[in-house]
């Protein structure tokens, strides 16, 4: 100690510029440590879950899991592999070594199972770095004043503003809640189908055989290949309801008809608008938000299982201002912002901190 003290006297210079120096040192440290309510105990991991109709968890463990995890396991830098199945779906965690390139970790793991992704058996296999179990960093009402379908508000909310969030830096995944598609609704007449022999398997059967493009190869011509193709799918509701499901015998006047126009018919055709009404409207959702009493989207923001919340949240406001100003008219109301909830615990740490320095120096 008392050498500690003469080379202070001795060199003031040196040892303030030693103390500035650490004190520098500390605050570009301190600037630079990121603000999370809780330290991240876990490996970086990888998400698979897999959705295959209404299969039992013993099949889809037996058909699909088993070879998934095989798989996953001979990745690099891969230290654990954890599955669950339930009824038609499952969810694999992929854990990996701490200085695992987690961007290089997810091409690999998608190259890796891509012969599922084209399995037919499976109805969708998503690869995230967002965990399921987590919840939101952001929850948002999306809504217009004038605007009361939700299809209309699902179709700007999917085709622009998740794909505006979904780029940013830290940000796995954007999710809509109360969203509404429209759907065809095909109502059966028992009474008309019983006079025509039709039934519900029949008319499924011939909408998908119309509702279908197919190939035709291609030609060849002065070095220019050409692809033929045959475009079959239904585009709207009168190409529905000219959907033909049956044929019948002509009465006497279709046959006096014909006959006088020149033409045989054997048969009449039987349309879908003869047996059942066709109609479009919006699908049930799965669940309605309301902000204020008032329908609206909810659009959930969630973040890469090691990006810091608040540099996540920061990112995300920078782009909501941009969005209210290419969308004027539409209204974004922040239900719930973590980052600001972190924020606000961090900063009670540090004024309870100070307050016990000042106490400490003044007892």
């Amino acid at each position: 100690m008392r050498h500690l003290a003469r080379l202070a006297v001795t060199y003031p210079i040196t040892v303030t510029m030693a103390v500035f120096a650490v004190l520098l040192l500390g605050y570009i440290s301190f600037r630079k440590l990121g603000m999370e309510i809780f330290p991240d105990l876990n490996n970086p991991r990888l998400f698979v879950e897999l959705k295959s109709g209404e299969r039992p968890p013993e099949e889809i463990e037996k058909q699909f899991l088993q070879s998934m995890e095989s798989q996953a396991i001979r990745q690099k830098g891969v230290v654990r592999v954890s599955s669950t199945a339930r009824a038609g779906s499952s969810l694999m965690v992929v854990e990996f070594a701490w200085n695992t390139p987690m961007d290089e970790a997810f091409l690999d793991l998608q190259k890796n199972l891509r012969s599922f992704s084209s399995n037919q058996e499976i109805d969708d296999l998503v690869i995230s770095q967002q965990d399921p179990n987590a919840a939101p960093i952001v929850l948002l009402g999306f809504s217009h004043p004038q605007v009361a379908d939700m299809d209309e508000l699902r179709r700007m909310a999917e085709n622009y503003i998740r794909n505006e969030l979904v780029r940013l830096e830290g940000i796995a995944e954007v999710k809509l809640l109360g969203a509404e598609e429209k759907e065809v609704l095909i109502r059966t007449d028992s009474y008309r189908m019983a006079a025509y022999g039709v039934t519900t398997s029949g008319i499924a059967n011939s909408i998908q055989t119309y509702n279908r493009n197919i190939s035709g190869g291609s030609i060849v011509d002065m070095g220019t290949s050409y692809v033929i193709k045959g475009v079959g799918e239904l585009r709207s509701l009168d190409e529905i309801g000219s959907v033909v499901v049956t044929f019948r015998q002509p009465t006497v006047a279709e046959s006096q008809a014909s006959a006088t126009a020149g033409t045989v018919s054997a048969q009449v055709p039987v349309y879908l608008r003869d047996v059942a009404d066709v109609t479009l409207r919006n699908k049930d959702p799965e669940n309605i938000v309301r902000v204020n009493g008032r329908r609206c989207m909810g659009i959930a923001v969630y973040k890469e299982t090691r990006y810091n919340t608040v540099n996540a949240v920061r990112e995300f406001m920078g782009a909501l201002e941009t969005l209210r100003k290419a969308l004027p008219g539409y209204e974004f109301t922040i239900i719930r912002n973590q980052g600001e909830f972190v924020t606000q615990a961090v900063n009670e740490v540090k004024q309870s901190a100070l307050i016990g320095i000042f106490l400490a120096v003044l007892v």
